[in-house]
C-alpha cells in the first residue's frame, strides 16, 4: 500500500501532475521527450528550456509545475523503456506520430547540435512508430 499512497500523493499534489498521471500518452511523450534531453548524458539548458516551453504551449503544462512533473516521471516513469513509450503512439494516426518526432527533433536541436546518442533515440522512437523517411520529409515541410 506504501506504493499507492505515494502515487495519490502525487496526483494530488498539483493538477499538471494529475494530468500527465491520468493520460498515458501524455506520460509516453513526457517521457520520451526527457530521454531525449539526455539521450547524450548532459543536461543542456537549451534543450531543459525549450522542454519547459514546449510544457507550456504544447501540452498546457504551466514552466511552475514543470519540476513536479519531472520529479513524477522520475519517481513512476523510471522503468518506462523507450519502447513502452513509443508503444503508446502505435495506433495514433500519422499526423499524431508526426508531432512527437517534431517535438522530439526540436529537442535534439535546441542546443545547434544533434549528437549520435540523440540521432540514434529518433531513429529507435521513428522505427518503432514505423515512420519512414517520406515521413520525416513531410515533417521538414509543414
Amino acid at each position: 500500500m506504501i506504493i499507492i499512497d505515494q502515487i495519490r500523493q502525487w496526483i494530488e499534489q498539483d493538477n499538471s501532475v494529475k494530468r500527465v498521471a491520468e493520460d498515458l500518452q501524455l506520460t509516453s511523450e513526457l517521457i520520451l521527450l526527457v530521454r531525449m534531453i539526455f539521450a547524450d548524458g548532459i543536461l543542456r539548458p537549451e534543450e531543459l528550456s525549450l522542454f519547459k516551453q514546449l510544457c507550456q504551449t504544447a501540452f498546457g503544462i504551466p514552466e511552475t509545475e514543470v519540476p513536479n512533473v519531472i520529479k513524477y516521471l522520475q519517481e513512476f516513469g523510471y522503468e518506462t523503456s523507450v519502447s513502452d513509450a513509443a508503444a503508446m503512439f502505435a495506433d495514433m494516426d500519422l499526423e499524431r506520430k508526426q508531432k512527437l518526432m517534431v517535438h522530439m527533433l526540436s529537442i535534439a536541436k535546441a542546443d545547434d547540435v544533434i549528437r549520435p546518442q540523440e540521432a540514434e533515440l529518433i531513429r529507435n522512437v521513428a522505427n518503432l512508430l514505423g515512420l519512414s523517411a517520406d515521413d520525416f520529409t513531410a515533417i521538414g515541410h509543414e
